[in-house]
C-alpha cells in the first residue's frame, strides 16, 4: 500500500506541474489600457465587487489610480472573474497580478492586470484534481506561495450495536501552491489524518473548518472552527476552547493542534484574514464565538495566555467578526457585527433562503495600549463577505456601503485616534450588489 500511495503521489505531482497550468489571452474589457505601476512607483488600487448575495454570485474587478475622490461604479464596468460563488481574490504586492479562486469549482486563475478593467488570464490550476475536492479554499501567503486547503469530518461509531460514539474522523486536503508556476510540486497531500488528543476526541471535539494560514519559521498555522459534538442529542454543544492547526512547512507533515481555554471560539474567519504576523514574528489571531470577540497571541508555537485583547469588553457590547486588518505597530482595524441589535435581511443563503444580520461597525484597535476607537461609519452595513482592505502611506482604505446602496471609500490615518475618517470616492451598487474589498 505504501508503494501504491507513493506512486499515486508522484503521478499526481507530475500532473499538477504538467497538466494544470495553462495560459490564455482572455480579455473581455474594452475600457482601455494603462500601466500597472506609475513612474513614481505607486500602483493602482483594485476594487472588488460582488453581484448577488445568494449561491450564484458574480465577482468583478476594476483598477483605479485614485480612490480618494470621484465616483466609482460597476454599472457596465469591470472585469468578471470566474465565480460559481463569490470568488476569493488576492493581489500581488506590486499590483501586477491577481489570483482568484473559483469557489465550489476548485480552479485558481492567475490574472495579469493591464490597467483600468483590462485583465488577461495567464495561468490556471484545477486544485480539485490533486486535492480531491472542489470546495477547497485559497489564501495567498506571500508573492511566492499560497495555501490551498480543506478539511472534512464525520462521526465514527462502534461497539456491539455500532451506536457508541467514538470520535470524529478528520481528513485534511492541503497544498502549497507555487504562484510562479501555478503548481504544487511535491508539497500537497489530499488525505492527511488529523487526530486530536484522546480526551478531547472522546469528549466530542473536532475541527470543522480551517482557513487564514500564516507561516512562521518552519511551521504553518491555520485558524480553525472548533465544534463539540453531543452524542446524546446529535447536536453540537458550546465549546470551551480555541484551537490552531499546525503542520511542518512546506512538507505538510506532523499535523497537530494547539489549544487554549483563555478564549473560546473559532479563529478561521470567513473571507477576511484572521491571523497576522507582528513585528516580532508572533501570530496575532482573532477568536470569535458569536458574542465574545478577542485578539490573542501565539508565541513560539504556543498560545500566550498572558495576552488577551478583549474587543467586546472595550466596545462595551457583544460583538462578532469574520476577520481583521493589521496596520503595524499594534494598530489594526476590525469590522464587527453588533450582536443584539435589530436584524435586517442581508441577502440569501446558498439554498435561496433569506439571511439576516445585525448592522456592522468598524473599530480601530490598539493592542499595545489596550484601547479602542469606535469609528464613525454608515449604518446598515453588512461586512460578512468583506475580503480585503489596504494600508498605504500611513492611510487605511476601506469601501463601505450598504448592500444595493451608496457609500464611500473611507480613509483613516493609522496614527490618529480620531473616529472620523476622510471620505474618499463615492461608491455605488445596484440591487443585491456590494463591495467586497480593496487591494
Amino acid at each position: 500500500m505504501r508503494i501504491k500511495q507513493l506512486r499515486s503521489t508522484v503521478l499526481a505531482s507530475m500532473c499538477a506541474v504538467a497538466l494544470f497550468t495553462s495560459c490564455s489571452s482572455d480579455d473581455n474589457s474594452s475600457n482601455g489600457g494603462g500601466e500597472v505601476v506609475k513612474p513614481d512607483g505607486t500602483k493602482d488600487f483594485q476594487m472588488v465587487f460582488a453581484n448577488g448575495t445568494g449561491s450564484s454570485s458574480g465577482t468583478l474587478l476594476q483598477g483605479l489610480k485614485d480612490i480618494s475622490k470621484g465616483d466609482i461604479s460597476f454599472s457596465n464596468k469591470g472585469y468578471q472573474v470566474k465565480s460559481a460563488r463569490t470568488a476569493r481574490v488576492y493581489a500581488s504586492t506590486d499590483g501586477a497580478t491577481i489570483y482568484s479562486l473559483n469557489y465550489t469549482v476548485g480552479t485558481i486563475d492567475k490574472i495579469a492586470y493591464k490597467g483600468n478593467a483590462v485583465y488577461n488570464v495567464v495561468g490556471t490550476i484545477d486544485a480539485s484534481i490533486p486535492l480531491g475536492s472542489k470546495s477547497v479554499r485559497f489564501t495567498k501567503m506571500n508573492d511566492k506561495v499560497g495555501s490551498v486547503h480543506n478539511i472534512t469530518q464525520k462521526a465514527l461509531y462502534g461497539g456491539a450495536d455500532n451506536k457508541q460514539y467514538l470520535r470524529h474522523e478528520m481528513t485534511l486536503s492541503l497544498g502549497i501552491l507555487d504562484l510562479e508556476t501555478m503548481s504544487f510540486g511535491a508539497n500537497f497531500d489530499k488525505a492527511i489524518d488529523l487526530k486530536l488528543p484522546e480526551a478531547l476526541a472522546t469528549a466530542g471535539y473536532y475541527i470543522s473548518r480551517i482557513d487564514a494560514p500564516v507561516v512562521s519559521g518552519n511551521k504553518i498555522y491555520y485558524g480553525t472552527a472548533v465544534s463539540k459534538f453531543n452524542a446524546s442529542t446529535g447536536k453540537n454543544d458550546p465549546t470551551a476552547k480555541a484551537m490552531t492547526l499546525v503542520l511542518d512547512y512546506p512538507t505538510l507533515k506532523n499535523a497537530s493542534v494547539i489549544e487554549t481555554e483563555h478564549v473560546t471560539g473559532s479563529s478561521n474567519g470567513y473571507r477576511t484574514p484572521t491571523q497576522h504576523m507582528d513585528e516580532k514574528g508572533n501570530i496575532l489571531q482573532m477568536v470569535s464565538n458569536g458574542k465574545d470577540l478577542n485578539i490573542v497571541k501565539l508565541v513560539n508555537g504556543k498560545y500566550d495566555t498572558s495576552f488577551k485583547y478583549d474587543v467586546s469588553q472595550l466596545l462595551g457590547r457583544s460583538a462578532q467578526s469574520n476577520g481583521w486588518f493589521y496596520a503595524g505597530n499594534g494598530i489594526g482595524y476590525i469590522p464587527y457585527e453588533k450582536v443584539g441589535d435589530e436584524q435586517v435581511q442581508s441577502g440569501v443563503n446558498p439554498q435561496g433562503e433569506p439571511t439576516f444580520s445585525a448592522p456592522w461597525g468598524l473599530a480601530r484597535i490598539d493592542l499595545n495600549n489596550n484601547s479602542i476607537v469606535n469609528l464613525e461609519v454608515p449604518g446598515k452595513l453588512w461586512l460578512r463577505d468583506y475580503q480585503n482592505s489596504v494600508v498605504r502611506d500611513g492611510k487605511f482604505y476601506i469601501a463601505l456601503a450598504s448592500v444595493g446602496g451608496k457609500g464611500n471609500v473611507y480613509v483613516f490615518d493609522v496614527n490618529s485616534t480620531n473616529a472620523k475618517g476622510t471620505l474618499g470616492a463615492t461608491i455605488t451598487a445596484g440591487a443585491d450588489q456590494y463591495y467586497i474589498g480593496i487591494f
